[in-house]
């Protein structure tokens, strides 16, 4: 069961530090029950504990440490003698992994094997719960009284030692998944608590975009925004990053980052809002976000993360892939319509006078952590709005639509079941799309299908101007409701899809159609704003069409004259 090779004291060099020791044996299939692994500085209780939680959950209990003494036939503190400390953590790692291959148990580790990347990873990889008891200075004091003649402490002042190891070793605790305050309370009642913690925790649910060495995770559920830097620190290239948010998102979500963040040794060197709404996504405010990274001494190892909604996102993603040329970024959406949409899969950019994200690149991020939880601070009408691009993905998806149908007003309503289901099969639809076609390549379907409803959105938002009377995803509800009902015109679905698209868009309270907007416009102004969408090909307008739910295309093949009328029954003027 070990990763070790039992040895006896004369051998010269034990075969378990090997530099070329064969990896640990695949990990059987995960058992109901997971691992529970402790961890956390000396003093803190891992052992004491650890055998009180292993009776509690009916686990077996082992500590990592007299496993690897038993099984070298050596003090901890002689292999370290004798072999170093890079040589011993590589066999500590190896044991760890092998014990957590097995049935589950409750695992004590030791205070510095939590430290090492590779013992992290071995333990996220097994699907263990990594447990830090966490404890003050002056209760790790008292429970180290008496100690001194270890060798940790021999001859040395242990205030200074463990100032020293929290120093270090804190800001790796802090991607523990559970995080236990222990205090001089009596052992069973701090085993109750780190029980009570193990069973309330729940994962996130953790999509993969799919794209060779530029995979990345997305990451969806509750409370996120708190363990931020715990959840970051194992993609990021150096613990540094700057933030961007928006003057509206700031008050509500920034300290609960920057705590996060902190927990985790990861320093922010700058942190730069921009005004909230559309008009943000300019060449003066990227302009700005640029020239702020780089004054707070950004390098090419420093993370840009993407605080807010969709016009954040855009703005910040455009900054990171411009500024020396690439920087790290890591998007954090704040919105429905963020969670949903515009934080997977890479697309970052401003507007123009002449349209809406003329000018931008492709920049995956690091990862994309969209807690769910933030969306009940959202307004009514940014909730509303958010809505529309879920109903987009259920429209080019199928079964999301029937859900949208029976469920979706519960989503608008804030019910956070219903958000979160929204937001991860969004992602999850998305995700595959992104995969399969990261830069819109494809000759007819692929990532354009995600444009469905933009084609004729993006021109309304064009004509408002970005001013925040026409939200963008407002503009996708009407934009959606015409596309459906020019697919009916042409004869691709059938006549009563389009009833049903504007009745539940409208139920939701989203205007569906011209006539829903707060102002007037132009027919042949809106297809001037169309001819110069960004997707046009060869001069001609492209369009995404249903045949039905489910069942979406592309086509450059629709008469101008077509739209035109559409445009002019459904309300628009000259």
């Amino acid at each position: 069961m070990l990763a070790f090779t039992t040895v006896s004291r004369n051998t010269a060099f034990p075969t378990w530090l090997a530099p070329d020791a064969p990896p640990p044996e695949p990990a059987v299939p995960t058992p109901p029950r997971r691992s529970v692994v402790l961890v956390g500085m000396p003093g803190c209780g891992k052992s004491s504990i650890g055998r009180r939680l292993a009776v509690k959950l009916g686990l077996p209990f082992v500590d990592a440490d007299t496993e690897i003494e038993a099984a070298a036939g050596l003090p901890i503190t002689e292999i370290f003698t004798r072999y170093g400390e890079p040589h011993f953590r590589d066999g500590e790692r190896r044991v760890i992994a092998r014990l957590l291959a097995g049935p589950p148990l409750v695992l004590a580790t030791g205070g510095g094997a939590f430290t090492d990347a590779r013992t992290r990873r071995a333990v996220a990889e097994s699907g263990a719960i990594a447990v830090w008891l966490r404890c003050t200075l002056p209760v790790l004091l008292r429970r180290v009284a008496g100690r001194e003649h270890r060798p940790l402490f021999l001859n040395r002042d242990p205030r200074e030692v463990l100032e020293r190891l929290m120093t270090v070793r804190h800001p790796t605790f802090a991607e523990a998944t559970v995080i236990v305050d222990c205090t001089d309370e009596p052992p069973e009642t701090t085993t109750r608590r780190v029980m009570e913690a193990v069973e309330a925790h729940r994962e996130p649910a953790r999509l993969k975009v799919r794209l060779a060495e530029r995979s990345y995770d997305i990451l969806v559920g509750e409370g996120l925004l708190a363990r931020a830097g715990a959840l970051v620190a194992p993609v990021l290239p150096a613990r540094r990053v700057v933030v961007v948010t928006d003057s509206s998102v700031a008050p509500l979500h920034l300290p609960t980052l920057l705590d996060g963040l902190e927990a985790a040794g990861i320093a922010v060197v700058g942190t730069v809002e921009v005004p909230p709404g559309e008009a943000s996504k300019s060449f003066a405010q990227l302009e700005r976000v640029v020239e702020a990274t780089l004054a707070a001494g950004a390098d090419r190892r420093t993370a840009v993360l993407a605080l807010g909604g969709g016009v954040v996102g855009d703005l910040a993603g455009f900054a990171a892939a411009v500024a020396l040329r690439g920087l790290p970024f890591i998007q954090i959406p704040t919105t429905l319509l963020a969670q949903v949409d515009s934080s997977v899969g890479g697309k970052t950019g401003i507007n123009l006078g002449l349209g809406k994200n003329l000018v931008g690149a492709f920049h995956q991020p690091l990862l994309v952590l969209a807690d769910t939880g933030v969306l009940a601070t959202l307004p009514p009408r940014e909730l509303r709005a958010g809505y529309a691009e879920v109903a987009k993905h259920g429209l080019l998806q199928g079964p999301l639509w029937d859900w949208c149908e029976a469920e979706g007003a519960r989503a608008v309503a804030g019910d956070p079941a219903a958000l979160a289901h929204a937001v991860l099969e969004s992602c999850r639809l998305k995700a595959g799309v992104v995969a399969a076609d990261e830069r819109e390549e494809s000759v007819e379907g692929g990532r354009a299908l995600l444009n469905l409803g933009h084609t004729f959105g993006h021109a309304f938002e064009a004509e408002c101007g970005y001013g925040g009377t026409l939200l963008h995803g407002e503009a996708v509800a009407v934009g959606l409701g015409l596309a459906a009902s020019l697919s009916a015109r042409l004869g691709f679905c059938s006549q009563e899809l389009p009833g049903r698209v504007i009745s539940h868009l409208q139920a939701c309270g989203l205007p569906a159609r011209i006539a829903d907007l707060p102002r007037g416009f132009s027919t042949e102004r809106l297809m001037a704003r169309m001819r110069k969408d960004k997707k046009v090909r060869d001069g001609a307008m492209r369009f995404v069409l249903l045949r039905g739910p489910g069942d979406a295309f592309t086509t450059a093949e629709v008469p101008p004259a077509a739209v035109e009328a559409l445009l002019r029954d459904e309300g628009a003027g000259e």
